[in-house]
């Protein structure tokens, strides 16, 4: 047994309400191949429609009669297709009508009370426990304008999205409206299943999807299959009483034989015995105009005529039991005649019987194919955007970290340059004084060179020209050229200059 239950919608627009209502009145093809048993289906309608239950346009039209439909959508209804658990049993007439019931209570309980204008439950198909709910859901519309402040008025979404909000999902803050019809749904499944279990029930909501896209087969799709499979079940039992017509035709046209035989084989001893009636009756004229005289001859021909009459009398019983064989013959003969067109009548039958269904099964694979097609060529669409959405993201994320690599850099950049500011500073610091002594050094002895020199004399020449007197010379010099002593000319504006 399983315990598991499902609610799915199907909207329906002007032309798959017709559908639906030929589907009801098993007048469609997947219909007949559905059907497995001699049942009829059991309806719902609300309390005081007297009309055909079956006709769903009109009970829609009834329905809604006087509310305010939207402009614009082509949906005027919705199919919601319910499997029932093993729980609630539906094996006879009072049990499934029951199951129906529990259905058409859950959908007027979730779409605000006024919602279903018509339900069926099919026993002709294999599973019982499947149930047709067809709804347009009513509710009171604020309109200032309306005699008490508000009107009737008819929506598809309104009930759902209540729904969908009291189970936890953000459908405003849905990011598509793809996305907000799945979270619709998944309310759907787990409120059919808590209104079951809170009734007493045994009920089990499947597990929820994980994965985006559709997990199930659209209407046209699972019809095809079930189409096919029923084509393909019918040519199966169309093949088969074939195979039994050809075996009792091959059995009649032995029999027919057989009596032809018998036939032919009567016509031979009726042929022999007339063939004898001639004899005796040549004999018994011969004897006549003979007329013999003699006693003897007189008695032997007595004696003769007894035996001829005698055999003459068997002749006529066997003839009488063979005209009577022959007849019982021929009636058979035409009895089998009238089998054997009865089967070649079934057997054209089940020719014609047999193309249509090849029409039909080549019909459910056209339908089948296209189907497939589409649906894969979306999917190919949905993993292309997925694709792009994943580089653009890769993307994305190598601008950050190259942002973010040279805000990097940039901070380094800043840390090193105050860094050799820092440095920078201090060297001016550390070098300027010295460089300041030096010259003044340099200037001292320079003057003092100069008053030597002035002096005249070898001993103030050579004191000028020493050694020492150059290194000092050569020093002061250096300080006085562009660079300075230390390679750099005015730190201090230099570094005012940055």
């Amino acid at each position: 047994m399983s315990d598991l239950v499902s609610a799915r919608l199907v909207p329906l627009n002007a032309l798959l309400l017709r559908a639906a209502e030929v589907h009801g009145r098993r007048l469609d093809p997947a219909a007949a191949a559905r059907k497995v048993r001699e049942a009829v289906s059991l309806t719902w309608v609300p309390d005081g429609i007297t009309g055909d239950p079956l006709a769903l346009v009109k009970r829609l039209d009834e329905h809604i009669a006087g509310a305010f439909r939207p402009k614009g959508g082509t949906t005027i209804a919705q199919h919601m297709i319910v499997k029932m658990p093993d729980s609630i049993p539906t094996e006879t007439e009072d049990e499934a009508y029951f199951a129906m019931l529990v259905a058409v209570g859950f959908a007027q309980k979730a779409f605000g009370g006024h919602a279903v204008f018509a339900a069926r439950i099919d026993r002709d198909e294999k599973s019982t426990n499947n149930v047709d709910v067809f709804l347009a859901p009513i509710y009171d519309k604020r309109d200032r304008k309306a005699p008490g402040g508000s009107k009737k008025a008819v929506s598809m979404t309104r009930h759902l999205k209540l729904l969908a909000e009291k189970h936890g999902f953000d459908v405003k803050g849905a990011r598509s409206a793809k996305a907000s019809k799945q979270s619709q749904g998944k309310a759907l499944q787990t409120a059919f299943a808590d209104y079951l279990v809170h009734h007493g029930f045994r009920a089990l909501r499947g597990k929820p999807k994980t994965t985006s896209g559709s997990d199930w087969d659209s209407p046209e799709i699972y019809g095809a299959k079930r189409d096919r499979e029923a084509a393909e079940k019918g040519r199966q039992l169309i093949q088969n009483e074939l195979q039994t017509h050809i075996e009792r035709s091959e059995e009649l046209h032995s029999r027919e034989k057989e009596l032809d035989d018998r036939a032919a084989s009567i016509l031979r001893d009726e042929n022999d015995i007339a063939q004898r009636t001639a004899v005796v009756r040549e004999q018994e004229a011969s004897a006549q105009d003979r007329k013999i005289d003699l006693d003897e001859q007189k008695a032997l021909i007595r004696i003769e005529q007894d035996r001829i009459r005698d055999r003459h009398m068997d002749l006529d019983f066997r003839a009488t039991s063979i005209e009577a064989d022959r007849e019982a013959a021929a009636s058979d003969r035409s009895k089998a005649a009238a089998e054997l067109e009865q089967a070649n009548e079934t057997g054209r039958k089940v020719d014609e019987e047999r193309v249509l269904l090849q029409r039909a099964l080549k019909a459910a694979e056209d339908r089948e194919t296209i189907a497939s097609n589409k649906i894969a060529l979306n999917m190919a669409r949905e993993r292309e955007l997925e694709a792009a959405k994943d580089r653009m993201k890769h993307k994305e994320n190598e601008a950050t970290q190259a942002l973010a690599g040279a805000d990097h850099e940039l901070k380094l950049a800043k840390q090193e340059r105050s860094q050799a500011k820092a440095l920078l500073d201090e060297l001016i610091s550390l070098t300027q004084p010295i460089q300041d002594m030096v010259a003044r050094v340099a200037a001292a002895f320079g003057s003092a060179r100069k008053a030597l020199l002035a002096q005249g004399g070898n001993e103030a020449t050579e004191v000028a020209n020493s050694p020492e007197m150059k290194r000092i010379f050569a020093l002061g010099k250096a300080s006085d050229e562009p660079g300075g002593l230390f390679g750099h000319t005015n730190l201090k504006d230099k570094n005012r200059g940055r």
